[in-house]
């Protein structure tokens, strides 16, 4: 990413933010929920794993399949899993699927089975696009991929098709933030919900800390599309400044209770400064804050590593059921111990 580089903050020439503070006017006007959260796991917490499988790869990181994770998710007591869609077999980041639809789709099946056998929902499943790249070419294949992958959530039964806003494009610098989104992203993710809703799947824009890091972000692109099938992937580790490489130093806790009317689903990271840091996520916080929400669905948690962290993956001799665990045990006793409200 290469942008014009003055006095001033990078951001300020393409982007003037709208304070947080101006959406949490009117937030915490209805009762604080006391009840249970659903935990979820989404399969890019054995991202390194999956990768080894799907790759066919005897380097790196044990692989795990699929279905395995399915199983250690049922095992290690999560409510549901979020089938990310690079771990179906035949799924590209770049093309359409590599494998035929017969084997795709059956797989999708497959899935579903062994969700319903275990009793296990599948709260979502999501796909790598770039809405903001500036070729019309590359925008209308990825949501065609989109569109593509939405039939495969329908027949899998995942509610959720999470998708990205897109990288910073670099010819920002010859133009804004506001008109990159309302020309490139806003189209996009608006036909990619009226296929959704065809479908009987809601789209999930994820703030990525890409195109979109703060509320503010979020709220105009939602309100810009205007289409009751689109909501957003509440991804706790990419609020931030725009542009700026850390959410160090930024108010994340603010900006994740401001989008909460606008949340479809979650991904819960250890670092909500972004994963190359060393702030770890104040769980007790977090729940207080949803719990003044209206959200009421499922809270997928989603480990990240950096090469150099303790316990990564391609360090262990089996992938890291331990750490996952772990985190899923610290979740589980914020919700509960949030329940009663103390701040």
């Amino acid at each position: 990413m290469s942008i014009v580089h003055t006095n001033e903050e990078p951001s300020s020439q393409v982007y003037e933010q709208i304070p947080t503070s101006h959406y949490l006017v009117d937030s915490r006007k209805g009762p604080y929920y006391t009840g249970d959260f659903k935990m979820g796991l989404n399969f890019y917490s054995f991202s390194h794993n999956l990768s080894s499988w799907v790759n066919g790869s005897t380097d790196g990181a044990p692989p795990i399949d699929t279905m395995e994770v399915i199983r250690f998710a049922k095992e290690a007591g999560f409510d549901a899993v979020d089938i990310t869609s690079y771990y179906i077999p035949g799924y590209d980041n770049y093309t359409m699927p590599t494998r035929s639809d017969e084997e795709i789709f059956e797989y999708a099946r497959s899935i579903k089975k062994l969700c319903e056998e275990l009793g296990i929902a599948i709260s979502g499943t999501g796909v790598k696009n770039d809405f903001a790249d500036p070729s019309d070419e590359r925008r209308a294949l990825d949501v065609k991929r989109v569109k593509y992958w939405i039939d495969v959530a329908a027949v899998m039964g995942a509610p959720v098709m999470r998708v990205f806003n897109g990288a910073v494009p670099e010819d920002i610098k010859d133009s804004n933030w506001e008109t990159i989104a309302r020309e490139r992203i806003v189209p996009a993710l608006r036909e990619c919900a009226e296929y959704g809703a065809e479908k009987g799947v809601i789209i999930g824009m994820q703030n990525h800390g890409d195109m979109v890091c703060t509320a503010d972000q979020v709220i105009r692109i939602l309100n810009w599309v205007d289409h009751p099938n689109v909501g957003l992937i509440n991804d706790s580790g990419f609020f931030k400044k725009f542009l700026e490489c850390t959410g160090e130093g930024y108010a994340w806790y603010d900006d994740i209770e401001a989008v909460l009317p606008y949340t479809v689903n979650f991904q819960v990271k250890r670092k909500p400064a972004g994963a190359n840091t060393d702030i770890l996520v104040d769980l007790e916080e977090l729940f207080t804050r949803i719990r003044y929400s209206n959200y009421r669905g499922y809270i997928p948690l989603e480990t990240l590593w950096v090469n150099g962290d303790k316990d990564h993956p391609k360090d262990l001799s089996e992938p890291p059921f331990e750490q996952i665990k772990d985190f899923l045990g610290k979740m589980k006793a914020a919700s509960e111990s949030t329940k009663t409200l103390t701040k």
